[in-house]
């Protein structure tokens, strides 16, 4: 299929009307109307509904949108991608949720580009879910994540388990939800019914540890994290507090056989054994 079928589509969808997207694209709106009729060809149905007021999807229409915008996507990411950079002779595409950069992936790029210099390799954050769709779509080859998603040829290897535990400031008042998951939210509200309901949550863990280190409350945070807080008597572990489990997982292709991705694989599960300090 023709990318700019997808790209007018998509367009007409944003603008709602032909005739705006044949503006903004600098084409006709006979060429706008034919592009529509090509992608319905194609597809085997009607996407599009015109009329005075300019055009609406169809139930199908609908639908597609999300193909459309993954189409445009890959082939964006590919024409980034493909292309190697000078002096580099192949490609990794690596990604993970922010808490988790700093130390153990910032220490897995160093070893990548340490050992593999040529190889280019290609950085991404963000959410989990959206992380393991782009594993699952070919734009990352490995994703770390603190909570996978089983979605069909994906592999799913745990790298090592993580430990919440409660800690407190000098003053332990207020306590705060930290969003660590839906996981952590079922072991939290069987322990602590209602207590989820706190008078300050917050969803992202080092904003959350900040704030404490800052002013006062108790919470639960990575064991890891605070070890070095808890060593200088700037936090406290909280006495007969229960903890949480909270693994940290490797995702990537079961079909992947690529060299590349095997090392970088080998490479992570080396740095995840290392003692190291966490932030």
């Amino acid at each position: 299929m023709d990318i700019e079928l997808a790209k007018t589509f998509l367009d007409i969808v944003r603008s709602g009307s032909l005739i705006a997207t044949a503006e903004r694209l600098h084409v006709t709106q006979t060429a706008v109307t034919a592009r529509v009729k090509s992608l319905e060809s194609q597809l085997g149905c009607q996407l599009l509904v015109r009329n005075r007021a300019g055009a609406s999807l169809t139930p199908e229409g609908e639908r597609f949108v999300s193909y459309a915008s993954q189409i445009v996507q890959l082939w964006e990411n590919a024409k980034y991608d493909v292309p190697l950079p000078e002096a580099k002779t192949d490609t990794v595409a690596i990604g993970g949720e922010m808490a988790l950069w700093s130390p153990l992936l910032l220490n897995w790029i160093a070893d990548l580009r340490t050992f593999f210099e040529s190889l280019a390799i290609h950085v991404e954050t963000g959410m989990a879910s959206s992380l393991i769709d782009r594993v699952h779509n070919g734009v990352l080859d490995i994703a770390v994540v603190y909570r996978p998603e089983y979605l069909p040829g994906l592999k799913i290897e745990q790298l090592l388990e993580e430990k919440l535990v409660m800690v407190s400031a000098v003053s332990p008042e207020p306590y705060i939800y930290v969003d660590w998951g839906p996981a952590y939210e079922k072991q939290h509200d069987a322990v602590f019914p209602g207590k989820r309901r706190a008078g300050l949550s917050i969803d992202f863990g080092l904003l959350a540890l900040e704030y404490l280190l800052q002013n006062s409350g108790t919470g639960y945070f990575r064991a890891r994290v605070v070890q070095r807080y808890i060593e200088e008597k700037k936090l406290f572990p909280v006495p007969n507090a229960p903890e949480f489990t909270y693994p940290i997982f490797a995702i990537y292709r079961d079909s992947d056989k690529a060299e590349t991705v095997r090392l970088a694989i080998q490479s992570l599960r080396t740095i995840a054994r290392q003692k190291i300090v966490w932030r």
